[in-house]
């Protein structure tokens, strides 16, 4: 039943689309009824069949049951069947994997992950713009047009945050709960997605797609990847929850003004605590966080979720190791932190130290000109953290002087950490590669880090996430260039390495945008999401070793 009245919903949408009468309002009213009552139905049966125990068997129905009863006082039914008939449409699919006739196929595409990854994101992002195309995602009941869908689920599902419309104001509440889905599917999807291959056809896979699984998430046993999946929910709900919380008091006024009701303003805290939790930028303001430019709540807030969300998962629940704090102290619990952990903690701070310092002193008398000095200090952090790969703004990015420009591309390439929602070629690429570097002033034949010897692997895989990443910028900026020859090469070039890093700021330029430069930003973004983590399944699931050696040359070079 659950089914059917989710057809009968998106077709209805579609069917009548561009109706103003009042009656279609209470149709669609009626059949968004009856897909949330027919999911709170089952779920009642099976909280009397498991009891105490359906948080255990059902636990994803219960994530989606709790936004969308909050959703049903901000959107109504409509915006609380769009959530449930997401969650219904994946148990479908998941269905439809136990389904024997589809198992040769489906097997076939997990001996092959890479095109499984990417299929998974292209099916998000048709989905996305199929929603956002409904009557009711828009406010005025038109639906967005094909191509403002598709950009626009693009980037949500990609994280990144660039838009062609104003957010806040052109969606209507519909619309961005199809956003803010789109975000956390896009945020933690790639992640979880592999995880739960990995628990549900552990038979299926072949050894080696195992190993490079295993290594990716840094898990050496199933009941490993089955803990990493527990730790990510718990850990992205609580984190999300506290950020809402702790956003509510700032977000009493809408961007006209007006005061928002309760149910409102939970739904804005809720949004924007997703979004920087997940790096992906969006934001229901016209000026994004310039209004909170002076918010300590707001700038503290944020800046620990984007920090959060792009640390990586594994660094994470590394330091909540509450054992090892207890036993160990905070000095001698450092040192028996993993590797890992600590090469990105320490990365990560020196580029958020060393960015808010550049962007103090660079552009003090541009985009930080006129604000207080307590403000223009809290605008150097912030856009020092968001600026790597969230893409949230409190100052006006028009007015960036062309030095900080230029750190800022750098930032915006390097992005985040591996295992966690942020884009970019990832610290622990950087680091291993500065290292690399110092190995080779010193003469010495072994790359090491922190008392431990760089496998050569890792040092290749690192050069060729670099390379690779820059070659594939490179080629879209071009393509981009040549579509928008109107537009600033420096506005062009910005936009383009924002795309690419999942980063989502902007100078301004994004509405400009032609159709074809549309495109070829939505594809930066689709590669700049799935590139440096599917180059590291590539590396991974490459074929076995020559068992031959070629003689060795020297070749001149530098």
């Amino acid at each position: 039943m659950s089914l059917v009245s989710v057809v009968a919903l998106v077709a209805f949408e579609f069917t009548v689309r561009g109706t103003d009468a009042p009656w279609r309002e209470a149709v669609a009213a009626v059949l968004a009824g009856a897909v949330v009552a027919t999911f709170g139905g089952e779920l009642l049966r099976d909280a009397w069949a498991f009891r105490l125990r359906l948080w255990r068997h059902r636990w994803p129905e219960l994530l989606f049951a709790l936004p969308a009863v909050l959703s049903l006082g901000a959107a109504g039914p409509r915006g609380a069947a769009t959530l449930l008939s997401l969650r219904l449409l994946a148990r479908e699919l998941i269905d439809l994997v136990a389904w024997r006739p589809a198992r040769p196929f489906l097997q076939a595409l997990l001996r092959r992950p890479l095109p499984l990854l990417c299929l998974s994101f292209l099916l998000t992002i048709a989905l996305g713009t199929l929603a956002l195309m409904f009557p009711a995602a828009t406010r005025d009941g038109l639906g967005a047009p094909f191509m403002v869908a598709l950009f626009t689920a693009t980037s949500a599902s990609c994280v990144t945050g660039l838009s062609v419309v104003d957010t806040g104001s052109y969606f209507s509440s519909f619309g961005h709960w199809v956003i803010l889905g789109l975000i956390q599917v896009g945020g933690l999807g790639i992640m979880t997605l592999t995880t739960t291959l990995a628990l549900a056809f552990r038979s299926q896979l072949s050894a080696r797609t195992r190993g490079a699984m295993q290594e990716i998430l840094e898990e050496e046993t199933v009941q490993g990847f089955q803990g990493l999946l527990y730790s990510m929910s718990l850990i992205t709900v609580t984190l999300e929850v506290l950020g809402a919380l702790a956003l509510y008091p700032s977000l009493e006024l809408a961007p006209d003004g007006r005061v928002l009701s309760t149910s409102e303003r939970a739904f804005s805290a809720l949004f924007h605590s997703v979004s920087a939790f997940c790096n992906a930028g969006f934001g229901l303001y016209p000026d994004n966080f310039v209004r909170f430019a002076g918010n300590p709540g707001v700038n503290l807030t944020v800046m620990a979720l984007i920090t959060l969300g792009g640390l990586g998962f594994p660094v994470v629940t590394s330091l909540l190791d509450w054992e090892l704090w207890r036993e160990r102290g905070p000095r001698r619990g450092w040192r028996f932190l993993p590797v890992h952990t600590r090469v990105v903690l320490l990365t990560s701070a020196a580029l958020v130290v060393g960015g808010a310092m550049a962007w103090l002193v660079l552009e003090w008398n541009h985009s930080l000109a006129g604000l207080p000095w307590g403000e223009r200090l809290w605008a150097s952090f912030f856009q020092s953290v968001s600026l790597r790969t969230a893409g949230f703004n409190s100052v006006d990015l028009a007015k960036l002087g062309t030095p900080m420009l230029l750190l800022s591309l750098v930032l915006m390439f390097i992005g985040g950490s591996p295992g966690g929602t942020a884009g970019g070629v990832k610290t622990t690429t950087v680091a291993v590669l500065a290292f690399t570097f110092r190995a080779l002033l010193h003469n010495r034949s072994e790359v090491d880090i922190m008392g431990r010897s760089v496998p050569p692997a890792t040092v290749y895989r690192a050069c060729a996430v670099a390379l690779i990443s820059f070659g594939l910028l490179f080629v879209l900026a071009f393509l981009l260039f040549a579509a928008e020859p109107h537009l600033p090469f420096r506005d062009v070039l910005f936009e383009a390495v924002s795309a690419f890093g999942t980063v989502g700021v902007t100078t301004g330029v994004t509405p400009q945008l032609s159709s074809v430069g549309r495109l070829v930003v939505c594809a930066l973004m689709f590669v700049g999401r799935l590139g440096p983590f599917t180059l590291a399944l590539a590396v991974g699931l490459s074929k076995a070793r020559a068992s031959y050696s070629y003689p060795s040359t020297k070749i001149v070079v530098g």
